[in-house]
């Protein structure tokens, strides 16, 4: 699988991870819609970032998998 570059908030940065719908997904794990309108998702990296009820949102890390 294409190691997808990490262009939102990298994890040196004292942030977490955060992108928009429609794009690629930067690590594996839980996210979480901004909105908090519905649960964490684990979604795998490459995977195109859903939309949340049927609209586009910023999508939140909540936890990497453990490694």
């Amino acid at each position: 699988m294409k190691k997808i570059g990490l262009t939102a908030r990298t994890r040196h940065d004292a942030g977490p991870l955060s992108v928009n719908t429609g794009s690629h997904c930067p690590a594996n794990g839980l996210w979480r819609p901004e909105d908090g309108a519905a649960e964490p998702v684990f979604i795998f990296e490459g995977s195109l970032m859903p939309a949340s009820g049927g609209v586009s949102t910023v999508w939140h890390l909540v936890r990497e998998p453990l490694r």
